[in-house]
């Protein structure tokens, strides 16, 4: 099977397409939340992949684990923004729309 191809990693890189738009528009002086973001995002297909990529039932649900709770991750961080201000009401809910998807969907493996 091609794991590149399934709708939890085609979904993971909406999410990553969605963050690097964010950050396009994040104003100056929130350098550290958009590293948070960055890294949470990234680490969703990352780890997903990698889960994939191991024999063991127990190694894959660790790694879908760990990308679950980077999506959440990422969800947190967006309220973060909003509550400083730098990421509107429908952006937020946009993204958090996203992370519950791919955390429902992940939740499935482990």
């Amino acid at each position: 099977m091609n794991y590149r191809t399934t709708r939890i990693y085609l979904r993971s890189l909406e999410l990553i397409d969605f963050v690097a738009r964010t950050l396009r528009s994040l104003p100056p002086g929130y350098g550290f939340l958009a590293d948070q973001l960055r890294r949470a995002a990234a680490s969703v297909p990352l780890n997903y992949l990698e889960g994939c990529g191991r024999s063991g039932a127990a190694e894959r649900r660790r790694f879908f684990s760990i990308a679950s709770g980077s999506a959440h991750e990422v969800a947190g961080t967006l309220d973060v923004m909003h509550r400083f201000g730098v990421l509107s009401p429908t952006e937020r809910t946009l993204g958090h729309d996203l992370c519950d998807h791919l955390v429902a969907m992940l939740r499935r493996f482990r």
